[in-house]
């Protein structure tokens, strides 16, 4: 008797990293439970959307996303679809916001990662919907269930040679626009063990750059032990043998502490780059917004940055448009950019977020003027990056190497973060060059945003 063939299954990931520690994982624990992974969604029995649910731009896409794999009306000819992620979440704490899931068969929340695979192969055999809708966490700890999910071995997409490293899930920071405690719930650190062990096992695996993320990465342990614990996760980290890289994202101003900084300064390894959100500069918008800290603060650490990290990349994020902004607020945001502290930036324009402080604020921002903030802002950190980029000519570097295409081989340098930061095309790589390789190199060229380098000898 022959044996039948296994259940196929998709997966598209959408959204930020976080989201894609999570479809590793679900990758990996699908395939332990007998499923074999197709990369054409319509060729699957099922298929798993992670969707990212923080903002109503990457609600609108998820939802395009399950409308395009359910255009052929005949289930035979398409796949099933089992919706994950934060929007699933977010639309349990906000019925309203339910219906970019419409297309959906099923709906799986956090809690039930663990269940994924069952619930996948009772869909399939037409069984009801055995998933139990997210309720949304209004601000309480993801459940356990999430976390022994997270311990699971991981299938890696991307890049091999770069590999994310989750330290905990939610944040308690409340900055009012927010909604990834309504998400994800309160700051919940995983344990030092747990993290540890995962970092020991990807590095095995090959890679050779981990990149520390959370929610608040500055914040990680604040809720076990009532102060960061980044420091001592860093110290354990540096007994990893061999060339790596450390890259820390996500480091909220609130909790980036001098020890941190000093810690970080403490190993060639650790990447001299710094991701601090700080989403605005004018006092009167950081208060609205709820951060925790004013414009002096975050010039006092920029200056910290500089003195303990010499010649740090820095990535910030900033929003328009939130409620109360006026023009003279954004004109002193604008000035902040333009005097260079930053290599890289992002910019987002508010968006009414149900549940949180700011969606109930009065004097909003018409959103076509927020956009023209948005603009104005990008045009004058393009310039801003292109300068620092061309400061950089003549410079000597490292580059990791991560694939290789027609016009050869293409990495980062350590003041690129995967993804966000542009990337770096090395001449003459040589022969032997192999995915992973740190090369030492010169810069040649630079665009705003990418580098040419070419390669040195050691």
């Amino acid at each position: 008797m022959s044996r039948p063939s296994a259940l196929r299954f998709g997966l598209v990931s959408l959204g930020c990293p976080k989201n894609t520690v999570d479809s590793e994982g679900i990758l990996g624990h699908m395939a332990l439970a007998g499923f074999r992974f197709v990369a054409d969604p319509l060729r699957a029995d099922v298929c798993i959307v992670n969707t990212c649910g923080f903002l109503d731009e990457a609600r609108r896409e998820a939802a395009e996303v399950l409308r395009e794999l359910a255009g052929r009306n005949n289930r035979r000819s398409r796949p099933l679809l089992v919706a994950v992620g934060c929007l699933v979440e977010r639309a349990g704490g906000a019925p309203d916001l339910a219906s970019f899931l419409d297309q959906a068969d099923a709906r799986v929340g956090f809690a039930d990662y663990l269940r994924l695979p069952d619930i996948c192969r009772e869909l399939i055999e037409g069984r009801p919907d055995p998933s139990r809708a997210a309720r949304g966490f209004a601000r309480r700890a993801l459940p356990r269930g999430y976390f022994a999910f997270l311990d699971r071995p991981r299938m890696r997409i991307g890049s091999a040679a770069s590999a994310y490293l989750k330290l905990g899930e939610g944040c308690s920071n409340n900055c009012s626009y927010c909604s990834i405690p309504l998400i994800r719930g309160t700051r919940t650190s995983r344990p030092l063990k747990a993290v540890l062990t995962e970092a020991r096992q990807l590095v095995e695996a090959g890679a050779r750059e981990l990149n520390l993320i959370a929610q608040d990465t500055t914040a990680y342990g604040l809720d076990r032990a009532g102060r960061s614990q980044l420091p001592r996760l860093l110290r354990e980290l540096y007994k990893l043998p061999g060339p790596l890289w450390f890259r820390i994202l996500y480091a909220h101003p609130r909790h980036l502490t001098t020890e941190i900084l000093d810690t970080m300064a403490a190993d060639d390894r650790v990447c001299p780059y710094l991701d601090l959100p700080l989403q605005h500069i004018s006092d009167r918008m950081l208060k609205a917004m709820g951060r925790g800290y004013g414009r002096r603060r975050v010039e006092r650490q920029l200056a910290g940055i500089r003195e303990a990290l010499p010649g740090a990349a820095l990535r910030t994020t900033f929003i328009v448009g939130h409620p109360g902004e006026t023009e003279s607020d954004f004109r002193e945001l604008l000035e902040f950019v333009r005097e260079g502290h930053f290599d890289h930036m992002g910019v987002f324009v508010w968006s009414p977020e149900p549940g949180t402080v700011s969606e109930q604020m009065k004097h909003r921002v018409a959103f076509q003027t927020a956009e023209e903030r948005r603009d104005r802002l990008m045009q004058e950190q393009a310039r801003v990056s292109a300068r620092r980029l061309r400061a950089r000519r003549g410079l000597a570097t490292t580059v990791l190497l991560e694939h290789k295409e027609a016009d050869g081989w293409h990495g980062r340098t350590p003041w690129q973060a995967p993804e966000v930061d542009g990337d770096t095309r090395l001449e003459n790589a040589g022969t032997r060059a192999r995915t992973g390789d740190f090369v030492p190199a010169v810069i040649t060229g630079t665009r705003a945003y990418d580098v040419r380098a070419r390669r040195t000898e050691a």
